[in-house]
């Protein structure tokens, strides 16, 4: 028999995009972690290979067990009750080995707030739909992916971002620092083309002019590397805490905006603590680099500024568009709650029947 390091308590494996240092991922496994550790032992199930070098001093990994993807022995493990892949953008598969291990010792498996992407021809489509039906409960976080994932799994459930639950660092409420802080996603190199930083510099020239303050505000390594190749944001100062998404959302409600160039979760963020965002596409009709589909779907849900290209941004600020906080619609909240639910319900009745 395993035994747990609290004792007897049954295990919970979460499983996702994390360990290196994406803020958004790191916020939903913080608010997943808070929700579930009070009730289980938590194992983070890691891809190790890329992952950030010393990640496991990170909170919450510094209170868990971590494995790596490719431990399928883990989820054999009897005190393990059940393995949670999700939530953000994964692709259908993702840690696909120890479900299917899972599933194979008669242990649940459960994805949820997650996008669905539209599969690519008719036999992929029912390729993912039988893959789907490992799943014990799958819950998406938009109408637009529920629209696609209900073709595939008919008895899915429209939930919500696990960020929704990200507290906000420090005590509250935020004083405000004014000025603008602006994420800017990172993408390969030699996609850089003088179109992109000529539109990067008209970007940083407006800002500067409708906000006076503009701070960087990175959401991973790879973006805080990805502002060496751009000469407009040169002598701009940053704040890097992208490993502490609890921070970023503090730097987020001390500003008087967000502007987003390729990142889903500053949104989310801004909305949680009714900050005005907006968010651009920072390659437009560039084949190499596809639309980010899921910021659109976030933004048109919930009315929030989506622009297609840098340059609709700018001239949208040079004319004085008009800056409301962001929020969620009306009913967001609870579906996350019902979300959450009906995965505890769950996740109950498998420790009953596994350690009871």
């Amino acid at each position: 028999m395993t035994t747990s390091a609290s004792g007897n308590r049954p295990t919970l494996i979460l499983s996702g995009f994390f360990g290196r240092g994406n803020c958004g991922d790191e916020a939903l496994l913080q608010a997943q972690f808070e929700r579930f550790s009070p009730d289980y032992d938590i194992v983070v199930s890691v891809d190790e290979r890329g992952a950030y070098d010393g990640f496991w001093n990170w909170y919450p990994y510094d209170k868990c067990r971590i494995v790596h993807q490719g431990n399928l022995g883990v989820v054999t493990e009897e005190q393990v009750v059940g393995l949670h892949v999700g939530g953000g953008g994964l692709p259908h598969g993702f840690n696909a080995a120890q479900v299917v291990r899972a599933r194979s010792y008669d242990k649940p498996a459960f994805l949820t707030g997650v996008d669905a992407a539209v599969p690519v021809s008719s036999n992929a489509a029912a390729a993912v739909a039988h893959y789907l039906t490992l799943f014990d409960f799958i819950s998406v976080r938009s109408t637009g992916s529920f629209a696609t994932m209900k073709t595939l799994a008919s008895d899915c459930h429209l939930g919500a971002d696990w960020a929704l639950a990200l507290p906000t660092d420090g005590p509250l409420p935020v004083p405000t620092t004014g000025g603008v802080v602006l994420t800017v996603r990172e993408f390969p190199p030699e996609f850089i083309s003088q179109v992109y930083l000529d539109s990067m510099q008209r970007l940083v020239d407006a800002l500067g002019e409708r906000f006076g303050r503009l701070v960087l505000l990175p959401f991973c390594p790879e973006d805080e590397r990805f502002l060496e190749h751009l000469p407009a944001l040169e002598s701009l100062p940053r704040e890097i805490h992208w490993w502490n998404p609890r921070r970023v959302q503090r730097e987020i409600a001390a500003s008087a905006a967000v502007v987003s160039i390729g990142r889903l979760h500053p949104l989310i963020f801004a909305a949680n603590v009714q900050v005005p965002a907006l968010f651009s596409e920072p390659l437009a009709g560039d084949p190499r680099w596809p639309q980010c589909t899921k910021a659109q779907q976030l933004c048109e849900e919930h009315g929030l500024a989506y622009f297609p290209a840098i340059d609709q941004l700018t001239a949208a600020l040079r004319g004085g568009i008009q800056l409301e906080n962001a929020h969620f619609c009306q009913d967001y909240r609870a579906r996350w709650d019902q979300q959450v639910q009906l995965l505890s319900q769950q996740l109950a009745a498998s420790a009953a029947r596994h350690c009871g």
